[in-house]
Order: structure tokens, then sequence, then C-alpha cells
């Protein structure tokens, strides 16, 4: 299956070609050239490794996270973790579509999944670029996806044990790592629990309607546990 970056990457390229903070990034004639050589190339490897046009839009998807909060370096991290998720799971697509033993139904309805997935790539690149050259929404929403992960990382479900520290000189199995049994919820938590889920539901939801409207992709959050 042959991928594709989107369309027009130099003007991604140029917006992520401010400077970092911390390292200055490729020349852009040097990314593009990566790119249609790694792009052309056969791939040896291909039932383990994912083709090197996925990966070179990975790469150019990280540099669009920097440069869309100007190369902050905690919102960055933040942002890259938000979207993630969703680069494992066209990844694990990608290889079930290279796999010869599957149905040709079942690949049909994949290769459909990754074309829109494209689709969305395309529109959230788009979103991270206005947002690196503009001060306006787009900037708004990098910055409160920010945020979010941030508070997201904070939360944990009221009912939820703390973990104890490990401390190295208690083995494995001593008492102060037994979980304590967990004692009936009072009225009171039961209420914040349910408000706790209803939250998290909403924001779903909300993101979704988001996603649904504007065919972007906004990121999946990871409940801690």
């Amino acid at each position: 299956m042959k991928l594709r970056l989107p369309s027009n990457p130099l003007h991604i390229f140029r917006a992520c070609a401010r400077p970092d903070r911390r390292s200055a990034l490729h020349p852009i004639s040097s990314s593009v050239r990566h790119y249609h050589a790694t792009a052309t190339g056969a791939d040896e490897n291909r039932t383990t490794a994912l083709p090197p046009s996925f990966r070179s839009l990975y790469r150019l998807f990280l540099r669009a996270t920097s440069a869309s909060v100007l190369a902050e370096p905690k919102a960055t991290k933040r942002l890259r973790q938000l979207w993630r998720p969703i680069f494992d799971q066209a990844a694990t697509v990608i290889r079930q579509i290279d796999d010869d033993r599957l149905p040709a139904s079942q690949r049909s309805n994949l290769v459909s999944w990754y074309t829109r997935w494209e689709r969305r790539v395309d529109n959230t690149l788009s979103l991270l670029y206005s947002s690196a050259v503009s001060r306006g929404l787009p900037h708004r929403i990098t910055q409160n996806l920010s945020h979010m992960v941030l508070i997201d990382a904070t939360i944990r479900t009221p009912i939820q044990p703390l973990k104890r520290p490990w401390r190295g000189q208690l083995p494995r199995d001593a008492p102060e790592y037994q979980r304590k049994p967990i004692k009936p919820l009072t009225p009171a938590q039961v209420e914040q629990d349910s408000h706790f889920h209803l939250v998290r539901r909403f924001l779903g939801e909300l993101v979704g309607m988001a996603e649904g409207w504007g065919g972007i992709s906004l990121g999946r959050t990871q409940q801690r546990r």
C-alpha cells in the first residue's frame, strides 16, 4: 500500500523551521529529499518495519506539534503524547493490511479506514500550521489541548487507591506494598465518582463532535492506573 504525505508539505516545513530552544531543525530541502528517497525505496523488512513514508509523516507531525506551540518544551511533549495513540492505531492497521492472511473484505475495510485517517491527519496538520503562524483560534486550541493533557495527568478516580512509592531496602512482598481492602464508599464519594465519570464522558463526546465537524483528529488521552 502506497502512503502519501499531506498536501503542501512545504508549508508545514516552513512553519516547523523556526529555531528550537534546544536544537535546530533540519533544513527544508534535506527533509524533502529524505522523504522522496525513503518513499521510493524498497522496504526489505516490510513484515516488521513500517513504510518509510509513514515514518516520514510521523516525523513531520512531530515537528508540526513543536511549531504549533512555539517550540515550548513542556507543551510540545504533552501534544506529542496526546497524538501518539492515533499513530499507534494507524501503525497497527498498516501491519494488518500487509498481512497476506487477511481476508479481502477486511483488507478493503482497513484500507478505507486508513484513507479517512489520512484525510484527518491532513486537516490536523493544517490546524497545527495555522497555530504556528497565527495567534487566533487554532493557537488557542493547541494551548487548551496542552493544558487538558496536563490536567488529565493529575486526575485520578476518587475511589482508586494511591500507589505507594517503591523503596529499595524492602523486599517485594513487604506488607507496605500489599493493597489494603477498599472500604465501602460513603454517599459523598459515590456522588463524586459519578461526577468524575460524567465529566470525562461529556468531554469525550464534545471532542468527538469537534473531530466529526472539522474532519480532524484531536488525539486521545490515556487514563492513568
